[in-house]
């Protein structure tokens, strides 16, 4: 009897463009255009006729494979699942839910459905506002912004997905648990602070290494009260008023444990933990020891790769700083109403002000995440007759704040549309001048530039300041890194700039890429000198890697190329190490040192023969505050893209020269967070989904070719624009 073998069905469209549907035409579902739309230059949105205020993104439909096969191959299907699922850690399963869902849920749903069901709609349909992800096994949601990371990370995806390469974004998935959450005892261990040969390490390291940068504390007021705090034995029957104060002490024990031996050490965890368990009882004693504690605990967070944690902590401390009025101390305009009228004391309370701008303000840039603090004025924190002796690091990092606030305001806050092109191009213009000014003012061995010739004993701290100024140097130039080199510098010609903001715009690419040149570089020589403190995190280098694989990949045949390579495999191999020994996942890790090899395999399939020579845009030609600011030997060129994709029939490999059908990729449409470290599925609307290409993967079409200025920053801040105008109140104040 001869087995009848259903014929396969041909894949059709979700739903066609509002424009294929009314010439009644074929549609596809290249984004953000389809091809029709593109070769008509009309505008390509897609709406449910039904629900026309919600747009919805066009994808192929195709039956479930599972529904079709015998009894038997489904049994030997689950097997090999299960087999899978086993060597995967537990509660990491990526889900979507549609906006409806999230609201909607009855328990009895809830509770017939099996757990590890994925729901039937595709994420490409929801609302772009409510990308996150989903831990089935525990209703773990997060919610996404558009940080640097993540939208990089997806261009990078949209150049391998363009040569047939699967991407990356999937592999992030694992950092979450270790960014977002702390493991805390449900009975609380209060052990006794460090032995006095210990003690007195810890507590040097945290003053001489982290205390410099974030002056939280009266060091000799603060040593007296560790000192007490030493001679008891038991904890438990303490005033509630105090605990703010053991907990700074045990958090200064925690960091400066890890400070001291430059890993996370026993110790470090030990009083890390217990500190942490008493984070109920000092939320309720709402004053400024509390502040106090809780910036601390966002450092000693941030210095285990815990961001996502050390964000919920920073945003308290800066709610319980507005109610005592912290940030109402100005200089330029002192206040007599207020109840500290002591000088010194409300210079104290200035300085603690000045390290919640400086820690928001580098958070939000690095995470894409709403602000709680408007407006930041270094200016007013002290006057000139009032610095500290030394190098005031505070002053300079709160400057940079300054800038990194301003910046965020323009790449997050503006709604789609609300600005041409030249605006945009003017604001970028501004903003960077802006910036060379701080990177200026800083002393000359901790400025930004090819050699930092500070001390030893302060190298981790010029640093953490240049780090800090190259990852905000990419988040402002960022459209240029992603957009094809030929189309941006037409739309720099098209408008009006003064010669050293032309010439500045000209090199946005060149001067991203250089940032990221520097960031490896410092990464690198940071670990030739052993240094590892606890105010260098690690989410810069991951940027880095990502920007330094976009560049390969557009900048084929440049004569630097090797040695970019050779940078980028440096790089993730250390960015790898440092996540795995900060207690990531080496999954996780796996997917850092991923970028190098995916790249690789970029590169080697390009045809030699197809290679166009790149234009060479040499720094010496920059402005001359420039000069000094670019991490780039003088004779170091940047290339243009190349405009021509290769033909992936004509290479060898893994793709057969006669094979038509897409490799697997999984995970499509994902994003990476920096300061969680999080991929999300990613739900957008067409006219902000990441553009990717034609079925084919043989398309002659690049990523962005099709996307002005305009076009590709709203693509780039593909977030819920009301979260950054403040407009109205929000229900969920986890937004991310």
């Amino acid at each position: 009897m001869e087995t009848y073998i259903p014929l396969a069905k041909r894949a059709r469209l979700s739903m066609a463009c509002n424009e294929c549907r009314r010439r009644k035409v074929k549609c596809d579902t290249e984004a953000p255009k389809c091809r029709n739309c593109r070769l008509r230059n009309d505008t390509c949105t897609t709406t449910d006729p039904r629900r026309p205020h919600i747009a919805i993104s066009r994808e192929w439909i195709e039956k479930p494979r599972e529904n079709q096969e015998s009894p038997a191959a489904q049994a030997g299907m689950g097997q090999k699942n299960s087999a899978i699922s086993s060597q995967s850690p537990p509660g990491l399963t990526t889900s979507t839910t549609t906006t409806a869902n999230i609201g909607q849920s009855s328990p009895s749903t809830s509770a017939t459905a099996p757990r590890g069901e994925e729901v039937g709609i595709s994420p490409a349909q929801q609302p772009h506002e409510m990308a996150f992800n989903t831990d089935l096994s525990s209703d773990r949601i997060k919610m996404m912004g558009a940080s640097s990371s993540q939208c990089l990370m997806k261009s990078l995806d949209l150049y391998l997905e363009s040569a047939g390469i699967p991407p990356l974004s999937g592999n992030f998935r694992h950092g979450m648990r270790q960014a977002e959450e702390m493991e805390i005892p449900l009975v609380s261990s209060l052990p006794t602070l460090p032995e006095a040969c210990y003690r007195d390490r810890y507590v040097s390291a945290f003053f001489d290494k982290i205390h410099p940068v974030y002056p939280l504390f009266d060091i000799d007021n603060m040593k007296h009260t560790i000192q007490n705090l030493s001679s008891k034995s038991n904890f438990h029957g303490m005033p509630q008023d105090q605990v703010p104060m053991l907990v700074s002490a045990y958090l200064i024990a925690s960091i400066g444990a890890d400070e001291e031996a430059q890993k996370i050490t026993e110790d470090g965890t030990k009083y890390l933990v217990a500190a942490a368990s008493l984070l109920g009882q000092i939320v309720f004693v709402p004053y400024l020891p509390t502040v106090q504690t809780l910036l601390l605990f966002t450092l000693v967070y941030r210095g285990r790769n815990k961001d996502g944690v050390g964000w919920q902590t920073l945003g308290i401390a800066i709610r319980i700083a507005h109610t005592l009025g912290l940030h109402r101390h100005s200089v330029k305009n002192p206040s007599t109403q207020h109840g500290v009228q002591s000088r010194s004391k409300q210079l104290f309370h200035a300085r603690i002000w000045a390290i919640c701008c400086s820690l928001e303000k580098m958070m939000q840039l690095e995470s894409g995440r709403p602000t709680m603090i408007q407006d930041v004025d270094r200016d007013h924190m002290m006057g000139p007759d009032q610095h500290p002796p030394g190098h005031d690091f505070l002053q300079c990092h709160m400057g940079l704040a300054q800038h990194q606030g301003l910046i965020s305001y323009h790449i997050y806050s503006h709604k789609p549309g609300s600005r041409t092109a030249q605006e945009i191009l003017s604001d970028t213009a501004r903003l960077d001048r802006s910036l060379l000014s701080w990177a200026k003012e800083l002393p000359e061995e901790f400025r930004p530039s090819n050699d930092l010739f500070c001390s030893s004993h302060e190298f981790h701290i010029a640093a953490h300041l240049s780090i800090q100024y190259y990852q905000t140097v990419i988040a402002l130039h960022r459209a240029a890194l992603i957009s094809p080199a030929s189309k941006f510098l037409s739309e720099v010609e098209n408008h009006d700039f003064d010669n050293g903001s032309r010439l500045r715009l000209r090199a946005s690419e060149a001067i991203c890429v250089s940032s990221a040149r520097s960031i490896a570089r410092l990464a690198i020589e940071l670990s030739d000198r052993n240094i590892h403190s606890r105010i260098l995190t690690d989410g810069p280098q991951l940027l880095a890697c990502i920007v330094l694989g976009i560049s390969l990949m557009k900048n084929l045949g440049a004569r630097i190329m090797a040695a970019d390579l050779e940078l980028l495999k440096t790089c993730v191999e250390y960015t790898a190490d440092r996540f795995v020994n900060s207690g990531h996942n080496a999954l996780f890790a796996k997917g850092i040192k991923s970028i190098y090899e995916q790249v690789r395999l970029f590169i080697s399939r390009k045809p030699s023969g197809k290679i166009t020579p790149p234009m060479s845009m040499n720094t010496r030609s920059l402005p001359d505050a420039d000069s000094t600011l670019l991490r780039r030997p003088e004779n170091e060129t940047q290339p243009a893209i190349c405009p021509n994709q290769y033909n992936a029939r004509e290479e060898s490999g893994n793709i057969s020269s006669n094979t038509t059908t897409l490799p697997k990729i999984p995970e499509p449409n994902t994003y990476l967070d920096s300061s969680t470290n999080r991929v999300v599925i990613s739900a957008s609307s067409v006219d902000s989904l990441p553009p990717t290409l034609n079925q084919d993967m043989y398309s002659d079409v690049l990523p962005f070719d099709d996307l002005n200025v305009q076009e590709l920053w709203t693509w780039m801040g593909d977030l819920d624009y009301d979260n950054y105008s403040y407009v109205g109140s929000y229900e969920n104040n986890g937004v991310l």
